[in-house]
């Protein structure tokens, strides 16, 4: 693999390749790692470089004129190798059946392949991100090696729901950094192009094939990529920000013919649905907190929840929705102390600073015990002391036209418009949290657990929308479709209409479900790569790109 920064290059140098993948996230070098070590030569351009960088994250900046984001955008999206695997938290799930149906109750729902079909693309994306067994239901008791509970939810109206948690292979306490030692270190067929902004995406005169990138740095050094294929894998907002701006020669955009570029943008709309007692959480923190699962490999966490029955969601035509614990430790949680106190022993050795956490180790061994008992005997985490227990909710959104990216007035330093997202919340995800949090009182209250306070903004009439915030999983503003006219890309990722060009990412779910995108996110860029190699390249018949032109400029 051989790095180049566009900046030590010579200006408008051209370079020629078989596969251009724009952007070095979960998708594009998912993609790329499908292709390492093949005849097929490989370039990755990178807007970022291999350090953090403040001037290339404002051009993540946005205009919003929709319901507020609340999160900052410059610091949920990351323009660096590794993309936005660089800060992720790696919790990862893959999306229900009911995901990929069509229902009455949800307009333009339904996508053009089957969840079955994803299936061994997910365990494929499993073992890419360091996750144990595919598996998500209640077959996951007996491989915890812990009896079902006792305490069961009524079926008919909500189901277990569980998500797990990535692990980088050599550092077994962080989820994966793609851009971390995820491809294999030799691979002389893989170029990357970092501090490489797309400004323009051209297209012969009418619009049906493309044919080259423009790139430029933020000092205005530009070169040009031009390749047999191309996959943009820029994220949510980016993938129909850099359609829309690629205007010059078909005005409305590319792949724009039928005005879907843009539309349709979702998110998962977070909320608190109450709160629990934190002296009186101990059973529902037995019951919906952390599992392990150990292999051979390492020990892999999960986290239990609670969602919606798919019948509960047919019957009351409801969104897919989700709830878990969110734990927030106290000051003098005994474990987190230990865990402080190996640390600072080991860097800086015995200290009169350390004197809070060694009494709250000594004024509750009871608690250690009790923890001890449950790592070495239930094989599970030790239950938190906790300041404050919250009853979060993932919802997904409806699919929406008029939720959408456009292009801002604005302009950022390299003189590209903003992108502008009106996004939309409607009553149907607070209907659908409202009958969640109540189904959760009643079930909890029957099986004797701990029942949550619930939030008061949940029958509020006025300023509910704000209780929803973002979770920074922008989807569905180049969704798949199997016309044109209902969407962007094809069942196979490709632009429709336009031969060549073809998107990655989270951008192209029709519907996103409750659960966090990466998981589906690298299971759909190996299926595309699989695509690419058997139908597009012809594999053993591919001509590899002429390298003469980038080598007598200088670059890799």
């Amino acid at each position: 693999m051989k790095f180049s920064d566009l900046n030590q290059l010579e200006n408008d140098v051209v370079i020629e390749t078989d596969l251009c993948i724009v952007g070095s996230g979960p998708a594009g070098l998912s993609i790329a790692k499908e292709f390492a070590n093949t005849n097929i030569q490989v370039w990755i351009i990178e807007s970022g470089g291999l350090k953090e960088d403040a001037d290339t994250q404002t051009l993540y900046a946005i205009e919003s004129i929709g319901v507020p984001r609340v999160m900052q955008q410059e610091i949920l999206r990351y323009r660096i190798w590794g993309g936005t695997s660089h800060i992720w938290t790696g919790r990862c799930a893959p999306f229900d059946e009911i995901d990929f149906q069509h229902r009455d109750w949800v307009p333009y729902s339904g996508w053009p392949i089957s969840r079955h079909e994803l299936n061994p693309y997910l365990e494929r994306a499993s073992y890419n991100l360091g996750l144990g067994p595919n598996c998500y239901d209640e077959r996951l008791w007996k491989q915890f090696g812990v009896q079902r509970p006792r305490l069961t939810l009524d079926p008919t109206l909500l189901k277990s729901a569980f998500w797990q948690f990535s692990k980088h292979p050599n550092t077994p306490n962080e989820p994966t950094r793609f851009g971390r030692g995820f491809l294999p270190p030799i691979a002389d067929n893989i170029h990357v192009l970092l501090h490489a902004n797309v400004t323009h995406i051209n297209t012969n005169s009418v619009g049906k094939q493309v044919q080259s990138i423009e790139v430029s740095t933020l000092h205005h050094k530009r070169a040009q990529i031009k390749a047999k294929a191309f996959v943009l894998c820029c994220g949510g907002i980016e993938n129909a920000r850099l359609l829309l701006a690629s205007n010059r020669y078909i005005p409305n955009g590319v792949g724009n013919h039928y005005d879907r570029v843009g539309r349709f943008l979702m998110d998962h709309a977070g909320c608190v649905l109450g709160t629990f007692n934190p002296r009186r959480s101990a059973a529902v923190q037995n019951l919906f907190g952390h599992y392990w699962l150990d292999d051979a490999q390492k020990r892999h966490v999960y986290l239990h929840g609670v969602a919606l029955s798919p019948a509960l969601q047919a019957k009351e035509q409801l969104l897919n929705c989700a709830a878990y614990l969110e734990v927030f430790p106290a000051l003098n949680e005994p474990w987190q102390a230990i865990m402080r106190l190996t640390k600072s022993i080991k860097q800086t050795g015995l200290s009169r600073s350390l004197y809070p956490d060694t009494l709250a180790v000594a004024s509750q061994l009871p608690d250690i015990a009790h923890g001890l008992y449950r790592r070495k005997v239930k094989h599970r985490p030790p239950i938190t002391k906790a300041d404050r227990i919250e009853l979060w909710c993932l919802t997904e959104q409806p699919p929406d036209p008029d939720s959408r990216v456009t292009l801002s007035d604005q302009k950022d330093a390299l003189g590209m418009p903003l992108s502008k997202l009106n996004w939309k919340i409607s009553n149907q995800e607070r209907r659908s949290v409202q009958r969640l949090s109540h189904l959760i009182v009643q079930e909890f209250q029957r099986l004797g657990l701990p029942q949550p306070d619930l939030a008061d903004w949940l029958n509020a009439d006025d300023n509910w929308q704000s209780h929803f915030i973002e979770r920074a999983h922008p989807t569905g503003t180049t969704r798949m479709s199997a016309i044109p006219q209902d969407g962007v890309v094809d069942a196979n990722c490709q632009v429709h209409g336009v031969e060549g060009l073809f998107i990655a990412g989270s951008s192209i779910f029709p519907t996103a479900g409750h659960a966090n995108p990466t998981l589906m996110i690298v299971a759909m860029a190996i299926r595309l790569a699989d695509r690419l190699k058997s139908h597009h390249f012809n594999s053993p018949l591919v001509e590899v790109g002429d390298w003469a032109t980038a080598e007598k400029s200088g670059v890799g």
